[in-house]
């Protein structure tokens, strides 16, 4: 007996085979783009493809860096030396930022084994895996392997630990800089008055903007030189000669420009008030204490001023930064009665109107409030400028040289830092202020005011508990009524 075929299961077969043969189809084309779409990405740079989630902005270029990038005049080659298979993979995906941010950056990895002599025509010294040479035309900077990743061992003997930050914004932003300009400005110090020298970090920081740093003694030098930028004179102890007083305002006539640091103290100066009197300034040997919560450091410290930042080009980049500056031991600088209707005087940090001045800081036994002080608001920090032969005399003077130490700069995370160093980039004319600084591996300081550490501590340590307290009562008398 023959069995007839069904026409339904014919047909069913027939369907489930069309089916499968779509969905295979399908399943082919999902690979086939998929492959294509990671081709694709493959080679966009990774500013497209990955996002920086770290806290402190680990692989995202500064507005600085971002500018200079986009501003080039002139081709700038980044040559990564490493093995192949062997590249740090944080330093690769700053450099594919780099080449993103501008259209005359070309990045190229060379392998010193592959090609052993390649660094000798940039540098004599030996050059670490993973460094980056910076080239454009004839000039050249080696951003070695060990300034990208910088070890601090300076606790090292005390605490036992190291530190470890990743600088590569930093220096290889300094060294496109470096590479595409001819005119690199020259800071003087001034010597010869028992100044207070600049720190080796700091030193180091003011070279890593490509300036040059070099030292000034007027008496044996004979004048300013014609190509100081700016002549930084910090915390002098002795008074300046008639013939330096002479030197430094005949520079300023032709335009000079003069950062100054000055700090509270008993004895007098007459060439120094003059050469401030002739800029319409004048110091007011008072300490500055603040009362203000909002405006010192924590701990009672209120001769440690958090100051008003006052809207300049040398204070823009930290207002929006929302950063802070400390000022310790602040003096007061006061505009004079009268001066030449040419000045323009513009103060850059002020105290409250809670502070008030101290006039006998060295020998008071209170930072209380006594007879004789004086109320504010101060200013502890104002900018000067002048037109002048060949351009413009711009004087800017700090009433505190305290500002510069490590320790108190490190209490506002570099603040200060980059007061000074966008306060140079002003004075010498430099478009855009590199103070980048590096980006800490370890946890960052949270930096509190003391108005805001005296409210989370009545919360931690009595709001909390009694919340805890309050909530157990509530708790059990609930259950007792139960």
């Amino acid at each position: 007996m023959k069995m007839k075929k069904s026409k339904s299961g014919g047909s069913f077969a027939s369907g489930a085979l069309k089916m499968g043969s779509n969905q295979a189809a399908l399943c082919a084309a999902a690979v086939l783009i998929a492959v294509l779409v990671n081709l694709i990405l493959a080679k966009l740079p990774t500013t497209y493809t990955q996002f920086d989630l770290s806290d402190n902005g680990f692989f995202t270029l500064s507005q600085q860096s971002e500018e200079i990038c986009e501003n080039l005049e002139q081709d700038v080659t980044l040559y990564l030396i490493a093995e192949n298979g062997a590249e740090n993979s944080s330093v690769v995906s700053l450099l594919d930022r780099y080449k993103a941010a501008g259209s005359r950056i070309r990045v190229e990895q060379v392998d010193p084994v592959l090609y052993p002599a390649f660094t000798a025509q940039y540098t004599d010294a030996a050059v670490s895996d993973n460094s980056v040479i910076v080239v454009s035309g004839s000039r050249s900077k080696v951003v070695d392997y060990s300034s990208i990743f910088v070890t601090d061992y300076s606790s090292f003997y005390t605490t036992g630990q190291t530190s470890t930050s990743f600088d590569g914004e930093g220096t290889i932003t300094s060294a496109i800089a470096y590479v595409t300009t001819d005119d690199l400005p020259i800071v003087y110090t001034l010597e010869g008055h028992g100044e207070s020298p600049l720190s080796d970090t700091l030193q180091a920081m003011i070279a890593k903007d490509n300036y040059t740093l070099t030292g000034l003694s007027l008496m044996s030098d004979g004048g300013v030189p014609d190509d100081c930028s700016a002549l930084l004179i910090v915390s002098p102890v002795t008074d300046l000669s008639e013939k330096e007083l002479t030197s430094i305002l005949t520079y300023m006539e032709n335009g000079g420009s003069v950062i100054l640091f000055f700090d509270y103290a008993t004895g007098s100066k007459p060439n120094f008030d003059t050469l401030l009197e002739n800029y319409g300034l004048r110091l007011v040997n008072g300490v500055v204490v603040e009362r203000d919560g909002s405006h010192y450091f924590s701990s009672g410290y209120y001769h440690y001023l958090l100051p008003d930042l006052q809207q300049h080009e040398t204070t823009s980049s930290l207002i929006s930064g929302k950063q802070y500056v400390l000022v310790p031991q602040a003096t007061v600088i006061e505009e004079t009665e009268s001066h030449r209707s040419t000045l323009n005087i513009t103060p850059i940090l002020t105290s409250t109107a809670d502070s008030y001045a101290k006039f006998n800081a060295e020998t008071a036994s209170t930072m209380e409030k006594e007879e004789g002080d004086i109320d504010g608001p101060f200013n502890v920090g104002v900018v000067v400028t002048e037109a002048a032969n060949g351009g413009e005399a711009k004087m800017i003077c700090y009433s505190s040289s305290l500002m510069l130490d490590e320790t108190v700069d490190a209490l506002v995370s570099g603040g200060n830092t980059d007061l000074l160093l966008s306060t140079l980039g002003w004075t010498c004319g430099q478009e855009a202020s590199m103070s980048i600084h590096a980006k800490t591996v370890d946890a960052e300081k949270l930096v509190v005011p003391a108005a805001n550490a005296n409210l989370w501590s009545v919360v931690l340590v009595i709001g909390l508990p009694l919340f805890f307290l309050l909530a157990g009562a509530i708790v059990v008398l609930d259950r007792r009524k139960k």
